[in-house]
């Protein structure tokens, strides 16, 4: 399974976007993140209460940027891993989501 996401152009860097990805049973809903040329996904989930992480369209980083932040309870993960630093669910991680660029678009690819 291949899914198209965006268009690369229309991610800014330093920036996370929240998508919603037609599947055949449903939606995924899903954040992507750009730091320079690096793009990552992470499934919009938060493990501790399995609820979204943002309260506002594509809002899902700490004030500084430097972290994704869960809005109802303010866990911290990594940009680079998802992994949780701070938080109720500390030590656990977002689940990551292998992406595919072609031709300027970006791809949610299924690790099938």
């Amino acid at each position: 399974m291949k899914k198209f996401v965006c268009h690369i152009k229309d991610l800014k860097d330093h920036q996370s976007y929240g998508f919603q990805i037609p599947l055949e049973e449903g939606e995924l809903d899903i954040v992507v993140l750009r730091q320079g040329k690096q793009i990552r996904a992470y499934l919009n989930h938060c493990p501790h209460l399995g609820i979204p992480l943002n309260w506002q369209p594509d809002k899902f980083l700490s004030l500084e940027e430097t972290h994704i932040q869960c809005s109802t309870h303010g866990a911290l993960f990594t940009l680079e891993e998802g992994y949780c630093i701070s938080g109720p669910c500390r030590g656990q991680s977002l689940t990551a989501l292998q992406t595919e660029i072609n031709d300027g678009e970006l791809y949610l690819v299924s690790q099938q």
